[in-house]
């Protein structure tokens, strides 16, 4: 694990965070009539930032894992 990140903070994050708004969105789609809009908001918006934050933190080393664990996403 390296203690300096190279500049790509904001490109890992935003790529992160898109993927993470797509499946956040795909996601609470398929439950909106159980969870309601709200949570429906919120849901999407926690995923996002959580992907972000991985992708920045652990770089390419988070998109390896991210595909082995989303093999099973429609």
């Amino acid at each position: 694990m390296a203690s300096k990140l190279d500049g790509f903070e904001g490109v890992r994050f935003g790529c992160g965070a898109f993927v993470g708004a797509v499946l956040g969105v795909i996601a609470a789609i398929k439950w909106l009539d159980d969870i309601g809009w709200a949570r429906f908001a919120a849901a999407a918006a926690v995923v996002m930032l959580l992907f972000g934050w991985l992708a920045m933190r652990y770089g390419d080393r988070f998109w390896e894992s991210a595909r082995h664990w989303l093999w099973f996403w429609p």
